[in-house]
């Protein structure tokens, strides 16, 4: 099959211009209207955070992450505070966040979100400062999502198929919603990460939870035995042509290590936790992950075990039970088990069969 080479944008190719545009007429009253849409689908999940206890969530303000911050302060009441890291002009987080902010602020929950860096030794100092003599614990999770989608040079460049898809322009997100979305398949280019791309990544998703861990260590905020360390993981199939031979795939690899240090070190527990492919904007940018999530979407809501991100975040609320202690928390079984049919519906993916074989994703 011989299939087109195209280029794969940023948010789908939406213009620049018209995201600033829509973001700063429309962004809050999305925001809003979506969060409020979400609220009514909340119940509590057992997670059972004490009075005296916070979760801290690094990059909570989209995706999975921000699910989970809806979840746990409305639906489990528990004070949620937070580090993003998005541009006021250019991406919907900091309009989620002041909406989730703001909801929780009039119900007198506890909210509290910095925009900044979440590798800066002065942003962890001034959040754990805020931290300090209100709190007896702290919970981490880490969702983070900064690495470069490429592959190290041992494996060289490469073309992977991949479809184009339309984002929505507020939320930026995939839009599966209607069939003229879904464009084309191709093929997309995957390059050679730098040096600087592996640092950067390796930073940001390899070694961050342990910058966080340590400071929260010294100011007595990691309860021995109860407070919980967890990062959002990805079991990348170990012949993936860009996640497994890339820098993300190292990412992980070290994130898992530094886990394992962090319960050694601190007596803390440790936590995985392993979602499957999700129609976000981090997913977007991957080379071949649009069409990861999309096969693999279609496939689960045929056998009825599709869970979009909202419902992903509010299953991971039990993992702060005090009777929760395993290392790993699964939510992606459903997903691994549709890999074989994905990737034969992926081989016999064409032009011609591209739009009848998403059926399932439209509204």
């Amino acid at each position: 099959m011989n299939l087109e080479v195209f280029r794969k944008l940023p948010l789908g190719g939406t213009d620049r211009r018209a995201i600033v545009q829509a973001l700063a007429q429309d962004g809050p009253r999305v925001a809003r209207e979506l969060l409020a849409a979400q609220r009514t689908l909340l119940r509590p999940r057992g997670a059972r955070i004490a009075k005296d206890t916070a979760v801290v969530i690094l990059g909570g303000s989209n995706g999975i992450t921000r699910a989970l911050a809806v979840q746990l302060l409305f639906g489990e009441h528990a004070a949620v505070f937070g580090v993003h890291y998005d541009s006021e002009k250019m991406q919907i987080g900091g309009h989620h966040v002041a909406a989730f902010v703001e909801a929780a602020t009039a119900e007198g929950l506890t909210a509290r979100v910095w925009n900044a860096d979440a590798t800066k030794p002065e942003t962890v100092e001034e959040v754990v400062s805020a931290l300090k003599g209100q709190y007896r614990a702290v919970h981490l999770v880490n969702g983070i999502a900064a690495g470069a989608t490429k592959r190290y040079a041992e494996h060289g460049p490469t073309n992977v198929k991949d479809i184009d898809v339309a984002f929505d322009p507020i939320l930026q997100v995939p839009d599966f919603g209607r069939p003229e979305n879904i464009r084309r398949v191709g093929l997309v280019e995957v390059e050679v990460a730098t040096d600087t791309d592996i640092e950067r990544t390796n930073r940001f998703m390899g070694t961050s939870s342990l910058l966080w861990a340590e400071p929260l260590a010294a100011a007595g905020l990691l309860a021995r035995g109860e407070s919980i360390v967890s990062f959002c993981d990805y079991d990348f199939e170990p012949d993936d042509p860009v996640y497994a031979m890339g820098p993300l795939a190292g990412a992980k690899k070290l994130q898992r290590q530094t886990m394992q240090e962090i319960q050694d070190r601190f007596g803390v527990r440790t936590v995985r936790l392993c979602y499957p492919a999700v129609g976000t904007t981090a997913l977007g940018a991957i080379p071949g992950g649009l069409l990861m999530y999309g096969l693999s979407a279609q496939i689960l809501k045929e056998r009825g075990q599709y869970q979009d991100v909202l419902e992903l975040g509010a299953a991971t609320a039990p993992i702060f039970a005090p009777e929760f202690q395993s290392s790993v928390f699964r939510l992606d079984e459903a997903y691994q088990a549709v890999l074989p049919e994905f990737h034969r519906r992926k081989d016999a993916l064409s032009p011609e069969n591209l739009r009848p074989s998403f059926t399932q994703l439209y509204r």
